[in-house]
Formats: C-alpha cells, structure tokens, sequence
C-alpha cells in the first residue's frame, strides 16, 4: 500500500501497524491515508470483497497504484471462489466479487485463464473443472 501524500510504503502487516500508529492526527485525517488504510485492512484480513469494492471506487490515482497488483489479488480470490462455489459459480457472481464493472469484462479475464464454461453460453463456470484445468 503506498500513499502520495507521506511517500509510505508498506512491505509487511507489521510494518503497517506501526506506521499507522505513528501518524498524527492531521495524516490520519488524509482522504488519501484513510483509503490506504482501509485497502490495506481488506487485503490483510482476506476481505477480497471488500478489497474490490474499494479498487472500483479508488479516489484520485489510487486505482493506477493498485493495479499493480490488483490481477494477483484477483488470482487468489479466484481460486477460493472455485474451491467455495462449487459445482457452479455464475459469471454475474464472479464479476460482482472480482470488481469488474460488468460481465463482459470478466468475461475476457475468465477466457484469459481458460475457465471451462457449464455451458456453452458462458453464464456459469464448471467449478470443479476449472480447478483442475487452470494454473492459479
């Protein structure tokens, strides 16, 4: 996690919990800080949804500076989700979960990794095969 307004960067939780308990009260009270803080929160406690929730409403540049990392954030969640939806999951799902705007967007990423369709229509993936079919 990283913030333009105190030139921070984050390499562990521990370093992040010190660092935040370090701010003043005017950082603390930086829009940008508090968006840092609360991706930060998602992504160490495993709230993937929250996580994209808060890449889709990124203030400012943020949202450039979590793409970085955001496809492997993606990755992981997906792999969880194929482990937890089984037999099936719906496109609509994984969009909504996986912060993509829309279907079709998610769509291309889903292509991308070579997910096996429960039909041919693309409306829901075949959870147990795309777990064995695709590399994550």
């Amino acid at each position: 996690v990283s913030t333009q307004s105190t030139g921070i960067y984050i390499n562990n939780n521990s370093d992040a919990m010190k660092l935040v308990a370090q701010l003043n009260p005017a950082q603390k009270a930086d829009e940008d800080v508090q968006f840092a803080v609360k991706v930060f929160n998602a992504w160490s406690t495993g709230n993937y949804y929250q996580f994209f929730k808060l890449y889709l409403a990124a203030p400012k540049m943020s949202g450039y500076l979590m793409d970085s990392y955001v496809q492997r954030e993606r990755n992981k969640s997906m792999k969880i989700l194929l482990k937890s939806y089984k037999p099936t999951i719906s496109v609509q799902r994984i969009a909504d979960l996986l912060g993509y705007p829309d279907t079709e967007t998610a769509i291309v990423y889903l292509d991308d990794l070579k997910v096996v369709y429960a039909k041919p229509h693309k409306i829901k993936l075949d959870c147990k095969l795309t777990l064995a079919a695709v590399d994550l």
